[in-house]
């Protein structure tokens, strides 16, 4: 709408990004759990000092539930990356739970947070809501319907200003947190409030569309460019 109130012919055929975001089924073990999706980015250092931010605000929280944090990751951090500050947070290996693919699971009181290198498309529609401190990553989570917040910190990547506007395009479907304060608060509002997740939830995927945008876009390319100048050469 921007683009054509300045007189472009702009079209939005669909937003490749979540193609191949499918929810799963949530495995019956795991039922009585609460679930987070834990997001600090791929950039290093930054995104271990993100998940330590998140992390620290997770310790804040007063829920006494059993809590699942699904921590999917790239090539980094790799998993032993992760066992420094887990450890020097409290947090104890066991035993992964079979279901979920996991390369390392690790305990701190009711709190299993679970590794998974690869993950992220298999366990993003299992999370109850998002804690984010990342860009794309995020986006999809909110576009299949996980509501989340996010905690900027220094960056040179997640930063505030980024946060903000990230918000902003999704509707509000990603609330930025100033504090980690603020992020406990909000989160235990989240999981008290089911029809608030929900009504959230509903925002993010309007505003990141369903799945089929690379074939829509590859369509329209064909149809207005590649039919157009085989025409226009025949």
């Amino acid at each position: 709408r921007g683009l054509r109130r300045h007189g472009v012919d702009a079209l939005a055929p669909g937003n490749p990004m979540m193609d191949g975001m499918v929810a799963q089924a949530l495995p019956r073990e795991l039922l009585k759990r609460r679930r987070l999706l834990l997001l600090g980015g791929s950039r290093m250092p930054e995104a271990l000092g993100n998940l330590r931010r998140l992390l620290e605000a997770l310790e804040r929280l007063s829920e006494a539930e059993p809590l699942l944090v699904l921590a999917p990751c790239g090539s980094r951090p790799a998993p032993l990356e992760w066992e420094p500050l887990l450890v020097g947070l409290g947090y104890s290996l066991v035993q992964v739970p079979a279901s979920l693919e996991a390369a390392a699971a690790w305990q701190r009181g009711a709190v299993l947070l679970v590794v998974g290198p690869g993950r992220f498309a298999a366990w993003a529609g299992l999370a109850e809501v998002g804690l984010a401190a990342a860009g794309t990553a995020t986006e999809q989570l909110v576009g299949l319907g996980v509501p989340a917040l996010s905690l900027p910190g220094p960056g040179p990547q997640f930063k505030l200003g980024f946060a903000e506007r990230q918000s902003r395009l999704l509707g509000g479907s990603v609330a930025v947190c100033r504090t980690p304060d603020q992020l406990a608060q909000r989160l235990a509002v989240l999981l008290q409030e089911p029809v608030l997740r929900s009504a959230l939830g509903h925002i993010g995927r309007r505003r990141m569309g369903p799945p089929g945008g690379g074939e829509a876009l590859a369509r329209l390319i064909e149809q207005r460019l590649l039919l157009t100048a085989a025409g226009q050469a025949g």
